[in-house]
């Protein structure tokens, strides 16, 4: 993909640093660390991006007995995102056990389950809201139930499933839901969506029993959902997306992957991604995977849409990407 194309999709230098600090263990880390260190401006303010890594980058760096003085900063930044997360948490916990109260199936996406069950502290994943999915049989109901106990929609009276996958409602001191009624919207569709829910896992969300995607599609969602141009590049699935690899990569059904991508025509999007996991973290991928997902015949459809969501929206806001 040429740099001009690329320039908002992947890490940059100093985040790829960061990452590498993060991640991986001894004198590689070390380096990342002292490397990054150097090359930013430690009084300007960093991209939400980066500082979500910073927890991460902290927990490593202690766990390995790092001693430099910027470790009391870096400090500050995981008990703070400690302190955001569970309030998040907290505050989020009655509206999902009201929606359970009503019989209605929650299933949590992204931030919430990885949290839970992949990293080691609530701190070392923060996220600005829990995304909630229901059956779209049960979104008017599960509104409703969201308003009761004090949540808020921006206007109650539009049909919302007719051309979206989600809307934010706002709750108590800030807090947000984004509730879904399709996993992702590029595969907005209910077959997709009975794919990916019938393997789900029981999850204890602060006392509610709820679901959660299982390893093989909660890794197809961070992936495809990260793997997109934005003008502040998203970093976070990478992560996200070694934690479900270095946890419950053995879980992983790499069949159902290559064919619910393929199905969905997103192999080119998966494909990038697990390329990128690979090359940069040696990441526990099947060596054919990522071969046979570039030799899959891609179709028009997901041409357009590769031109849409992998491309700088800078460069292509007001052009006729569709013809």
């Amino acid at each position: 993909m040429p740099e001009a194309r690329a320039a908002h999709l992947w890490p940059s230098p100093e985040q790829h640093l960061l990452l590498i600090a993060a991640l991986c263990d001894g004198d590689p880390s070390f380096r990342a660390f002292h490397s990054w260190r150097a090359r930013v401006d430690l009084t300007h303010e960093f991209h939400s991006e980066v500082v979500r890594l910073l927890p991460m980058v902290y927990a490593n760096m202690q766990r390995q007995g790092l001693q430099d003085p910027i470790m009391a900063r870096l400090k500050g930044a995981y008990r703070r995102a400690w302190y955001d997360t569970n309030r998040l948490f907290h505050t989020v916990q009655p509206a999902i056990a009201a929606l359970t109260a009503e019989g209605i199936e929650v299933l949590l996406l992204k931030g919430a389950p990885l949290a839970l069950d992949y990293y080691d502290q609530l701190a070392m994943r923060p996220m600005g809201d829990v995304d909630v999915m229901v059956a779209p049989a049960d979104l008017d109901r599960a509104l409703k139930t969201l308003r009761v106990v004090g949540w808020s929609v921006d206007d109650p009276d539009i049909d919302y499933s007719r051309f979206r996958h989600a809307i934010q409602c706002d709750g108590p001191g800030g807090a947000q839901i984004d509730l879904h009624w399709h996993v992702l919207y590029e595969a907005a569709s209910d077959e997709a969506d009975e794919a990916l829910r019938v393997t789900a896992e029981p999850v204890d969300f602060l006392g509610s029993r709820v679901k959660q995607l299982d390893p093989t599609g909660l890794l197809f969602l961070v992936i495809v959902h990260g793997v997109r141009s934005d003008p502040e590049t998203p970093i976070r699935w990478i992560p996200d997306a070694l934690m479900i690899l270095r946890r419950r990569g053995a879980d992983v059904d790499w069949q159902r992957l290559f064919d619910f991508a393929v199905d969905r025509r997103l192999s080119h999007r998966l494909a990038l991604g697990l390329s990128y996991l690979v090359d940069n973290f040696s990441a526990p991928i099947p060596k054919d995977m990522v071969a046979r997902l570039r030799a899959t015949r891609v179709s028009t459809v997901e041409r357009l849409e590769r031109t849409v969501f992998l491309t700088d929206k800078r460069r292509v806001a007001g052009s006729a990407w569709w013809m």
